[in-house]
């Protein structure tokens, strides 16, 4: 058989590879993330027919003879180039602009990592070498998540590994000491809650009260202007008046007084509970772990039996006093003024349960706490944003500017040595190099934050496209499918020409 058959052959494999990695890098055109690859040709050996020779005997040298048999692949490359950033303005969306892979990690043992669970509540620390505890990967897409406990993670679920925020989990103590506080303030839930409808209710009776009293008195001046006839109309509409007023009267009066439902005793009940709650205000206040969170709670109301004219002791044609009105008037104000106490008590109140139940949830401070681990925005942050340096800094529902956490980066010596492992991820080779320096498991240190040790700054609201250029890949295409219609040609020759040979016999 013709050598050329074998090269043609060959070739035709060659560019069919060339041609399955030009499908690749098209099918992921929009891909975050991915670098494209190329293919590299070889020849594959050369048949000796003579060797070369030196000067002699009067004669030159002589170049040696050889046939090539034909091309093999040389390599097959992924191009580390930055792709084009797209932007967003998604806040979890990040582009890195330089070099630089995001390590992400499934955690592998939990005992080494310290991340909420269950009932528990974890620091997000990782204990030892981040290789112990976590498998780690890299990638170039920054399209990330949070899940339901507010971890950083990729669309599969992967945990982003950073230098944590200084979170600081709740201790037994704390939760002792918030849970008697929340206790105390169920307790004086009720008592708070009749309080409140009580003054509505005789606020409204005052007033109710008042209308009564100016009418009564109208009744009687008409009566009085229109000559005191006792068989007058004007001396009806007096006496209906009366009525009216003593009736309402009789109401309100009860509503105040009545032995278990009036407003006295409601009031008696209120301020019991309001010194039984100032009294956990005060243990609350001066136990460990947290001192003078919240002042005592005071309130002026008091009771208002006999702080208001007696109606039922009026006399028909005998208008109510001025003294009568200016007490009820006073009261009425009393009844508003109660009506902001308990609003000033109310607001008082809801700090102390926000201050107790903080007791029971992690907190975090304005600074990283210098260990590897898991990135947590906690859900109840009012808002958070990423900085160029990736640092994570949220506002909680105090208002208070707290730092999650800082995303790192790896940078290897060969990007172009890494293993593609599917899902935009990378993982290291024993050609890559290793961001492992003293070989003794990878360490914080040995993840750099963006924009230090030539690694590239986050672009937040930002995601890098894939660097694939499909003008370049159209072209290899064609490159391609000539390169395998030349090489079918020369085996179509190649046939024709062992043809001949066959037909020489005839």
């Amino acid at each position: 058989m013709l050598r050329s058959m074998y090269s043609g052959i060959s070739g035709m494999k060659n560019f069919q590879l060339k041609l399955d990695v030009i499908g690749n890098n098209i099918a992921n055109v929009n891909t975050y993330g991915f670098k494209k690859s190329r293919v590299t040709f070889k020849e594959l050996v050369n048949q000796q027919l003579s060797g070369a020779s030196a000067q002699a005997g009067g004669l030159g040298g002589v170049n040696p003879k050889q046939i090539g048999l034909g091309s093999t692949i040389g390599t097959v490359d992924t191009i580390h180039t930055t792709g084009p950033t797209q932007t967003t303005s998604r806040t979890l969306d990040l582009a890195i602009t330089g070099d630089g892979f995001f390590p992400v990690a499934t955690i592998t043992d939990f005992s080494r990592v310290n991340i909420d669970m269950g009932g528990n509540i974890g620091d997000n620390k990782i204990t030892g070498r981040i290789n112990n505890a976590v498998e780690l990967a890299y990638t170039r897409a920054g399209n990330f998540y949070l899940d339901e406990r507010g971890y950083l993670v990729t669309g599969d679920g992967m945990y982003i590994i950073g230098e944590t925020g200084e979170k600081s989990v709740p201790t037994d103590d704390g939760i002792t000491k918030a849970n008697n506080a929340l206790t105390s303030i169920s307790s004086f839930a009720t008592p708070y809650e009749d309080m409140v409808e009580k003054l509505k209710q005789i606020y409204k009776q005052a007033n109710d009260l008042m209308g009564a009293y100016e009418q009564y008195n109208e009744a009687v001046e008409i009566y009085i202007e229109n000559g005191s006839d006792d068989t007058s109309p004007y001396y009806d509409a007096m006496e209906s008046a009366l009525q009216a007023l003593q009736t309402i009267y009789t109401n309100f009066n009860d509503d105040v007084t009545n032995a278990s439902t009036g407003f006295d005793v409601i009031v008696n009940n209120f301020k019991t509970a309001l010194n039984n709650l100032n009294t956990s205000i005060d243990t609350f206040n001066g136990a460990s772990p947290i001192v003078d969170i919240l002042t005592k709670i005071t309130s002026a109301v008091d009771t208002i039996g006999g702080k208001y004219p007696d109606a039922s002791s009026l006399s028909l044609e005998t208008p109510a006093s001025v003294s009568d009105m200016d007490l009820l008037n006073k009261l009425i104000n009393t009844l508003e003024s109660y009506s902001v106490d308990l609003e000033n008590v109310g607001r008082a109140v809801m700090e102390f349960e926000e201050a107790a139940a903080s007791l029971k949830e992690p907190s975090w401070t304005d600074s990283l706490s210098g260990s590897a681990g898991l990135i947590q925005i906690p859900l109840t942050a009012k808002s958070f944003s990423i900085g160029p340096d990736g640092l994570i800094t949220f506002v909680n529902k105090k208002g208070e500017l707290n730092v999650a956490g800082q995303i790192r980066l790896a940078n290897f010596p060969n990007p172009g040595g890494l293993e593609k492992i599917g899902g935009n991820l990378f993982k290291e080779s024993t050609n890559s190099g290793t961001i492992d320096q003293d070989g003794n498991g990878i360490e914080l240190e040995e993840l750099f934050a963006p924009g230090s040790e030539g690694t590239g700054l986050i672009k937040p609201g930002s995601l890098e496209m894939s660097n694939v250029d499909l003008s370049e890949e159209f072209t290899e295409m064609i490159v391609a499918q000539r390169g395998f219609q030349s090489n079918t040609k020369i085996i179509t020759t190649s046939d024709e020409i062992l043809q001949e040979i066959m037909n020489i016999k005839r």
